[in-house]
């Protein structure tokens, strides 16, 4: 089996967990806002057959189980892993669920019921999360950024992601704020570079994690310097979904044909 382009794009999306608790995972998804869906309907989910979800256990290693959703059963949401489950089926409990509801992403904890017929059932979730899907989302980066402020300090922090609009880095700076304009520069390995200035608009604080925010900024471009990003993001996303097709990488990508 290959991986359907949903499958793609929901995994792009999804920022890595790093090892964070579920409870910190998901706000992290939804760092630019969501709307709640407080008791929800089934038919208000938009759960309908084949929609990719990805489910997380609370183990901090789990890099999530990419899932197709077959739809309701008595109230339950049922989810169908891609790959043949081998050996002992796993039990949730309460397991934290992503659902790429074209052009919407979900985000819940949902409590696991039972395993039947090859595919998992979970109860209808309480509260759920939910924001329109960028048009070109950001990709994940492990590079540095160097910040140039007007104050004349410049600062090496880690990149956290990129987009042809945007980007956000890791740093321990308690004095960034919402609004600030700076210099940005970065360089996408294998891809080129990137020069531009910038605004901030997030500045989130973290607490499980070796940093201590997370800063979101977005870019300011000539046409040339949108050619460019817009170049360097397609190279980014072209290595990215050869990645998401490995199966060394992810546990959930498809099996290797004989």
């Amino acid at each position: 089996m290959s991986l359907t382009e949903s499958d793609t794009e929901l995994a792009l999306i999804l920022p890595h967990r790093s090892g964070l608790p579920l409870v910190e995972y998901l706000p992290l998804v939804f760092l630019s806002g969501a709307d709640e869906l407080p008791l929800p309907e089934p038919e208000a989910l938009g759960a309908v057959e084949g929609r990719s979800a990805i489910v997380y256990g609370p183990e901090e290693d789990d890099d999530g189980l990419l899932c197709h959703a077959q739809g309701w059963d008595m109230g339950d949401l049922v989810l169908e892993p891609t790959t043949p489950a081998n050996g002992e089926i796993p039990s949730y409990n309460k397991a934290l669920i992503f659902l790429f509801a074209k052009p919407n992403l979900l985000g819940f904890f949902a409590d696991w019921k039972s395993f039947q017929k090859g595919a998992h059932h979970f109860r209808r979730p309480n509260l759920v999360l939910t924001r329109r899907a960028r048009q070109k989302q950001r990709l994940r980066l492990d590079g540095d950024i160097i910040v140039r402020r007007r104050n004349g300090s410049t600062l090496l922090s880690k990149l956290y992601d990129f987009g042809p609009s945007g980007a956000s880095f890791y740093t321990d700076a308690a004095d960034f704020r919402s609004g600030e304009m700076l210099l940005a520069e970065f360089e996408i390995s294998g891809c080129g570079s990137c020069e531009t200035t910038a605004t901030i608009v997030r500045v989130e604080t973290l607490s499980h994690s070796h940093y201590g925010y997370l800063v979101g900024i977005y870019f300011h471009l000539t046409k040339a310097q949108l050619q460019k990003a817009e170049q360097l993001y397609l190279c980014k996303k072209a290595e990215a979904i050869r990645q998401l097709s490995a199966p060394e990488r992810h546990r959930w990508a498809p099996p290797e044909t004989v």
